[in-house]
């Protein structure tokens, strides 16, 4: 029973991430939701007893894979650079015709 509870438990939870990260605004933020979502299913082969399973899907694609995807989302500095605005001559007259 207890096992049933645990993989209902972890069913919801990935669900849950899954949804997390496709609502996700920030990569970083989806690659996160993304790597729980990666540990929730090796939880669900956990109890399924298929532990070679679950310790392939933690260290290739939540070790190995998603560290890369964190470092491609890190260089490639995805965060909103502030956009300076200039006065200019349309704008101006714009603002003293309004």
């Amino acid at each position: 029973m207890a096992a049933q509870i645990l993989f209902f438990a972890l069913a919801v939870t990935a669900i849950a991430a899954g949804i997390g990260m496709l609502w996700s605004r920030s990569p970083v933020n989806s690659a996160l939701w993304l790597i729980l979502n990666l540990f929730c299913i090796a939880g669900l082969y956990l109890t399924l007893n298929a532990q070679f399973i679950a310790v392939i899907q933690i260290l290739v694609y939540a070790g190995a894979i998603m560290v890369l995807f964190l470092f491609v989302i890190m260089l490639l500095n995805l965060s909103e650079t502030p956009s300076v605005t200039r006065m200019s001559v349309a704008r101006f007259f714009g603002f003293l015709l309004g």
